[in-house]
């Protein structure tokens, strides 16, 4: 009786899975608990358990089942790294730190500990100690490629450009294919470049969504989306509400925060997938898109009363197919409002960060030529770069033809 039962356990676990690995979460979850009621002091069901709750992400239930898995198998680094990869998502940096520093005791000779632990340190802006970690990744293996693309990030957001284009160049030698690679050395070198690689952005705010919102506002001091707003009941254009409006590069939903109660029916759009899913949390959008803008812009003729691009235009070079969009799917005296990082150089140019400055003379040209015509310019402070203000403008543009 006791084998046949043992033998059941094992068959109702493999089973469970199973039903995990083809993401049937909730048929798993059932055997998965059941089972612990049987066995509660199993490491492997709980260290399971939560593995399927991390990626259902319910975090607090991951981390408690990973913690009692660890009472248990105290030392083992899969259960210690997935603890620490959970107190990390949990905001509790200092104590993945912890854990972290224990598995690279454990486990000295695995990058993937080393580079998680350089991740904490980056969070915390703590950029010595990320760049020690992240190089001693890189003694382990040189070719590990999220620890190359980190530390080029650190060196270049320390001023370090020589090793930050040696790491770029690298890492196009490991991935050819990597536009945000080659992008950053063109910024750095100062290359003429008409648009920034869609891919490129795609990756970057991927990659920050879940902590971007927080960065901008407490971080960087940023502030367009209010400006914006404060300043569109001042313009000589009688419009009390819209109908209408696009986000352009909504990210996570700032200024749809600012302008839905000015709107009816508001449109997010982004590249970004995971920025479109913190801005459906807000509840404010009409309809969100995982889209490029100019494409999105195209397919629609005449639509929109308000148009909003709040810092979306840093990530356009050449502005005349933005232009050109906006005109075909917008209405009869519509608002174009946005913001500018300001450029002395004529036009526009890429900067050493990565995004573009445009010259005003070259935006109001460009404007005109589309048929739109300024209501309202505005020099402003766009958002802090380390101890500096960054200079922008921002346009309030009404359509003309």
């Amino acid at each position: 009786m006791a084998s046949f039962f043992h033998k059941d356990i094992e068959l109702q676990f493999a089973k469970a899975c199973d039903l995990h690995s083809a993401s049937d979460f909730g048929a798993a979850e059932k055997i998965y608990i059941s089972l612990l009621e049987l066995l509660p002091d199993s490491s492997l069901l709980h260290h399971s358990i939560g593995l399927l709750y991390y990626e259902t992400e319910d975090f607090d239930k991951a981390l408690t089942h990973y913690s009692t898995a660890r009472s248990y198998a105290l030392h083992d680094p899969d259960i210690l790294f997935n603890y620490a990869l959970c107190q990390k998502k949990l905001s509790k940096v200092h104590d993945a730190i912890t854990s972290f520093t224990e598995f690279t005791t454990i486990c000295p000779d695995d990058p993937d500990g080393f580079y998680t632990l350089g991740n904490c340190y980056r969070e915390l802006k703590e950029f010595g100690k990320a760049l020690t970690v992240y190089k001693h990744a890189l003694e382990i293996n040189p070719d590990h490629l999220p620890a190359n693309k980190n530390l080029a990030y650190v060196h270049h957001l320390l001023g370090d450009t020589d090793n930050a284009i040696i790491l770029y160049k690298h890492i196009l030698n490991l991935e050819p294919s990597n536009e945000q690679a080659r992008h950053m050395i063109a910024a750095i070198t100062g290359e003429h470049v008409d648009q920034i690689p869609s891919e490129y952005v795609k990756e970057v705010f991927d990659h920050y969504s879940e902590t971007f919102e927080t960065n901008l506002l407490e971080d960087l001091h940023y502030t367009v989306p209010a400006q914006l707003r404060a300043n569109i009941d001042t313009l000589d254009h009688s419009v009390e509400s819209f109908y209408k409006c696009i986000d352009l590069g909504c990210g996570t939903g700032l200024a749809g925060v600012a302008f839905h109660k000015k709107c009816e029916h508001i449109t997010g759009i982004d590249i970004s997938e995971k920025m479109i899913a913190q801005a459906e949390s807000k509840n404010i959008y009409t309809i969100l898109a995982v889209a490029e803008a100019t494409s999105f812009l195209k397919k629609k003729k005449g639509e929109y009363d308000l148009v909003i691009a709040a810092d979306f235009l840093t990530y356009v070079g050449d502005l005349s197919s933005v232009f050109e969009a906006v005109t075909s799917a917008t209405t009869e005296r519509a608002l174009f409002c946005f913001s500018i990082e300001n450029s002395a150089q004529p036009d526009f140019h890429l900067c050493s960060t990565g995004r573009f400055a445009h010259a005003r003379q070259y935006v109001v040209q460009t404007a005109d030529r589309h048929g739109w015509r300024c209501l309202d310019i505005k020099e402003t402070n766009l958002r802090k770069e380390k101890t500096e203000w960054v200079a922008g403008t921002l346009y309030f543009m009404v359509k003309s033809q």
